[in-house]
């Protein structure tokens, strides 16, 4: 079972290697354990847009670690008891969405990790440790090696303030493509303005020591498009999301039915 013992996802990406993962809007532990059990690496519950609590976000968090995948999950806010119950749920990276400054980004790190690398409030008897079944000592250093605090890039200001955001001990950085569209005046269109911006980001962080997540490019609907968001240092992949995939497929079907149907019709059948 994926655990704060290991996590395969960040192991990979520190070495350079891409991970796939799939975003879980729908809140069903079912499809977050069907979907780890896919070969992803990573499932990313969406809790910034979509209404989980505390309680449905720790059954998807098991139901992803019983299908062999890492569990990270993307917070609606950077409110500190939120975040604190999502870790001791079992959480191995929470996404903070817009981070604008420095100081934003040294409070993600500081509630994701223990000192001397941050300040998470201590616990050690809840699903994230099993239930104190890992010595303390060994816990608190499989935490701050393996738990991810990964922030978002999303506006012009957080531009302005990335060098200084790159300093703070955050992991992972993923950049918002439409959000800093919508910040730049295009209205969420990723236009080439937008786009010389991301990939203004995406260098930056590359040659840092933090780790270049997304850059809201796609990067999976050709082996071109692949490479090129992969030249610019992103290292997450998403095949989407559960209701995207389940959407997509069902008009397909229904599609698919009425053009047989009619065809029967047309045959006088």
């Amino acid at each position: 079972m994926i655990s704060v013992q290991h996590n395969p996802m960040f192991d990979k990406m520190k070495r350079g290697e891409a991970v796939l993962g799939c975003q879980l809007r729908s809140r069903s532990p079912l499809l977050a354990e069907m979907i780890a059990c896919c070969h992803l690496d990573y499932v990313f519950l969406e809790g910034e847009h979509f209404p989980y609590n505390i309680e449905t976000a720790e059954n998807a968090i098991r139901a992803v670690q019983l299908g062999g995948a890492v569990p990270i999950m993307r917070i609606p806010s950077h409110e500190d008891g939120l975040i604190l119950q999502l870790l001791e749920a079992g959480v191995m990276g929470i996404i903070f969405p817009h981070i604008y400054t420095k100081d934003q980004a040294l409070h993600a790190v500081g509630e994701v990790k223990y000192a001397p690398l941050g300040h998470r409030g201590f616990g050690d008897s809840a699903r994230a440790s099993v239930y104190g079944f890992i010595p303390t000592e060994e816990y608190l250093t499989l935490v701050n090696q393996n738990v991810m605090a990964i922030g978002m890039i999303e506006s012009q200001e957080a531009i302005r303030n990335l060098d200084d955001i790159l300093t703070t001990g955050i992991d992972v950085l993923r950049v918002g493509a439409k959000d800093l569209s919508l910040d730049m005046g295009y209205g969420g269109v990723v236009t080439p303005e937008v786009r010389q911006a991301v990939e203004y980001v995406c260098r930056t962080v590359a040659a840092s020591d933090v780790i270049l997540g997304d850059a809201g490019l796609g990067g999976l609907q050709s082996q071109e498009e692949f490479d090129r968001v992969y030249d610019l240092g992103c290292r997450m992949f998403t095949v989407g999301s559960d209701m995207a995939i389940l959407k997509k497929s069902i008009l397909a079907s229904a599609r698919s039915f009425s053009s047989i149907k009619e065809h029967r019709s047309d045959a006088g059948g």
